[in-house]
């Protein structure tokens, strides 16, 4: 029960307000047909490129359109999976390829749209801005992920899944002669933990070389399962409440709300307003602000649990 309701709370508000009973009205439809979670995954890579080139087209009601379908179709795609029993690997890394190519379409759109419309400014000035943006953003993401692996770990009196993988490419690590994208996937996926919480990032390396590793971390999950219910339950609601906010799905959507609300209103209230420069600055204060404030209740539960 409460792994369930832990699992609810992590997705994104939008998912779980409507966008997850629409895509799971979707899968019930087409679960008896042909129709892959691979051809959705597909599908909603093309519907991003669509609304990037619809932005840069000046587009914008057409676009916010494009990437709702997009996010839907993204949720589409896992719940169909889980009905036909065909997640895999493979699909997982599609998806992930398939957001990473909506995201960049975005960003170059936006960019040569900027570029033309404000041709004044220093093009380099626009680029690096777009670029410190998409920094931001991509780190949301990376972060989120992180974060909701973590706290399901818990959830569930599991071993941690990022510690997991984060021990595979270890093992990798100290082989003979690992590949320069393995010693830098270890290199961010140990900062990337330390950034989250210095004191899980110290646990992770006292038992890094450990024979019985995976006992000791499993021991140490069922303690963390014990915290969250009793003494640390109300940082444990707040971490997973403000974890939810963290996705980079929340930045998608609320560019798309920027881009359709001024792509209505802009030329006949507010004619200085440029849709793009606006979906590009609330998304990089949302940003900025859901990821401090994400980390700080994470940082208030993880830093709790591992004093007791």
């Amino acid at each position: 029960m409460m792994t369930q309701a832990i699992s609810t709370k992590l997705q994104d508000p939008l998912n779980r307000l409507y966008r997850g009973r629409v895509a799971r009205a979707l899968a019930n439809a087409v679960q008896s047909t042909s129709l892959t979670p691979n051809m959705i995954t597909i599908f909603h890579t093309i519907m991003g490129i669509a609304g990037a080139v619809l932005i840069y087209r000046q587009y914008y009601i057409l676009a916010a359109l494009c990437l709702e379908i997009r996010a839907i179709l993204d949720c589409m795609d896992g719940i169909l999976a889980r009905m036909k029993n065909q997640s895999t690997a493979i699909g997982r890394t599609l998806d992930a390829i398939g957001d990473g190519i909506t995201f960049n379409s975005l960003m170059i759109a936006g960019t040569l749209r900027l570029i033309q419309d404000f041709q004044t400014y220093p093009h380099p000035l626009i680029v690096l801005g777009v670029m410190v943006f998409a920094f931001v953003a991509v780190h949301c993401g990376v972060v989120y992920q992180l974060m909701r692996r973590k706290l399901m770990s818990i959830a569930n009196r599991e071993v941690d899944i990022v510690e997991s993988e984060w021990r595979d490419i270890y093992e990798q690590v100290k082989g003979p002669k690992p590949s320069p994208l393995v010693l830098f996937s270890f290199w961010i996926d140990s900062m990337t933990i330390k950034f989250v919480s210095e004191e899980w990032y110290d646990k992770v390396m006292k038992r890094k070389d450990l024979p019985n590793w995976k006992e000791k971390a499993i021991q140490e999950a069922e303690t963390m399962n014990e915290l969250a219910c009793r003494t640390r339950k109300v940082e444990f609601r707040r971490a997973v409440r403000a974890a939810s906010f963290v996705s980079d799905d929340n930045v998608f959507s609320l560019m798309s709300l920027s881009f359709a609300v001024f792509g209505i209103f802009h030329t006949q209230i507010l004619p200085f307003v440029h849709p793009v420069l606006i979906a590009f600055s609330v998304g990089f204060v949302y940003s900025v602000v859901s990821l401090g404030m994400g980390l700080h209740f994470y940082h208030e539960f993880l830093h709790g649990v591992y004093r007791e």
